[in-house]
């Protein structure tokens, strides 16, 4: 790994990943380490207070853009905490029988639960604002809908949508560092939950091409998307000893996308039998909200500027979880039945994000909880290929598998473009769970944790000597259930 970024000092880190047992040191070429400085740096805590802090160019920060739906729907009761946003997106129709997208606060699903299972029923997408604890997978599961997310810390999520189809989107809430400060509701990313609707409401008249052997285009994907927030803390700024402007953005976003295909291998087969998930995830870091721009101050009689804040590396871990009567542990049996990809790979080298697979054997798929005749797949060789010529380069890449989990490293190019561009990293694996019998209803959930590591960097305008410090994130984590396969056998069909 150490030919990953050509730095000045080789800073060791030992992730400490909560869903795997790596424990392992990966080494990380960095300017400067979570307490280090280049060589000749003075101790923070002699740092003198700063003095004449001035802006000498702006950062890209973006403007808050006002997000619109013409999508037909019903907005049913106060839309909870972020009513506000939710009125000025879409146009509320009244009537809940005519609407494409219905809203509903949690604290609102008992007053209106004719229409919300009507709704549903109906394959409409459901909006669920402010969710608390388990409330809305208990009372869904009450009234015979499937809601696909966490079912363990759902409350830390602005809003939820979800389907029949379980397509789901959740919107991650912006932890507040201060109670002077607070995040303000207008930071939800309205944007990015709009274009997730209107492409989820675009009609899609391609149906599956039941003679295909490609398994892309045989099954329709379980969707799920997530927006993470990031939130560098104020606090950790004011504590660094180096002037930072007052108005400095501190927060953006990271979305994942993901298809999931579900199939289940029958137990007569010979080379696996038992669950098995193609997974495409596809993760985009905005960094241009966090670009700062550069500003220049005085310290202890020197003369510095500043820029920041630019992502550096950035740790993206998978793993697969199992409901258990207490909750979810991490103790399902799974292996990587193929990928992961992409693979490791240097800054210089183009990124390769897909893999082919094949499999032989006579398996079902779809979606489980949904279908009640499962899409048969006949005996024979199936495939995968998500291979792209998409290829990039200025991102390297660590891969590390333990057992079934995953773990990617990733460490962007030090140039501009590259850093405050905003970052689309895609991976795709198979996960396969051997203890997924015919006939059962296990159920299991991805989880995905998120580790961005953030850097601003200043320059004596007297001496041209270079520091770099990095900016503490919070590590977001999010947890989705896979809708099982049907592990109905069905009919037999030979084509």
């Amino acid at each position: 790994m150490s030919g990953l970024r050509c730095r000045h000092t080789l800073t060791t880190y030992t992730y400490s990943i909560k869903s795997m047992d790596y424990n392992k040191k990966i080494l990380l070429a960095s300017f400067v380490g979570a307490s280090f400085m280049l060589a000749g740096c003075s101790n923070d805590n002699d740092i003198p207070p700063v003095e004449n802090l001035t802006v000498v160019e702006e950062g890209s920060v973006k403007p808050a853009q006002k997000a619109e739906s013409n999508q037909p729907t019903a907005i049913l009761g106060s839309g909870g905490s972020i009513s506000g946003q939710l009125s000025e997106t879409f146009t509320n129709i009244v009537e809940p029988n005519k609407a494409k997208h219905v809203i509903v606060a949690c604290a609102d699903l008992d007053t209106y639960e004719e229409e919300i299972v009507a709704a549903y029923q109906r394959g409409i997408v459901i909006t669920v604002v402010d969710p608390v604890g388990t409330k809305l997978e208990d009372w869904c599961t009450a009234k015979g809908m499937v809601y696909a997310g966490d079912p363990m810390a759902i409350d830390n999520s602005s809003l939820v949508s979800f389907n029949k189809k379980a397509i789901s989107m959740s919107i991650q809430k912006q932890k507040q560092h201060k109670e002077e400060d607070p995040i303000e509701e207008d930071e939800v990313p309205m944007l990015i939950f709009t274009g997730w609707l209107d492409g989820i409401l675009t009609p899609n008249l391609k149906g599956p091409d039941l003679r295909s052997r490609d398994i892309k285009k045989r099954i329709a994907p379980q969707r799920v998307s997530h927006v993470f927030p990031i939130s560098i803390p104020a606090e950790a700024i004011a504590a660094s000893g180096w002037g930072v402007p007052g108005n400095v953005s501190l927060s953006t976003t990271a979305e994942l996308n993901c298809d999931v295909y579900q199939m289940h291998s029958f137990a007569d087969n010979t080379t696996f039998n038992g669950d098995m998930y193609v997974v495409e995830a596809e993760l985009t870091i905005h960094n241009g909200n966090l670009d700062n721009g550069r500003w220049q101050y005085s310290q202890g009689g020197n003369k510095y500027e500043s820029s920041g804040f630019r992502l550096s590396d950035c740790r993206l871990a998978v793993s697969l979880y199992d409901r258990v009567a207490t909750g979810l542990e991490h103790s399902v049996e799974h292996t990587l039945m193929g990928g992961p990809a992409p693979v490791s790979t240097e800054l210089s080298s183009p990124l390769q994000p897909g893999f082919e697979w094949s499999f032989d054997g006579w398996i079902s798929g779809g979606n489980g909880l949904e279908s009640t005749s499962p899409i048969p797949l006949q005996e024979g060789g199936w495939t995968w290929n998500n291979k792209t010529n998409n290829a990039s380069a200025g991102l390297g890449v660590e891969t590390a598998t333990d057992g079934g989990d995953v773990l990617w490293t990733l460490s962007v190019a030090e140039d501009e473009d590259k850093a405050t561009d905003d970052l689309t990293f895609h991976c795709s694996w198979i996960w396969g769970v051997p203890q997924a019998k015919d006939d059962t209803n296990g159920r299991y959930y991805m989880q995905i944790d998120l580790s961005p590591l953030y850097r601003w960097t200043r320059k004596s305008l007297s001496g041209g000597r270079m520091e770099s410090k990095e900016a503490p994130v919070a590590a977001p984590s999010a947890r989705f259930m896979l809708i099982p396969p049907s592990r109905v056998e069905g009919q037999r069909i030979n084509l």
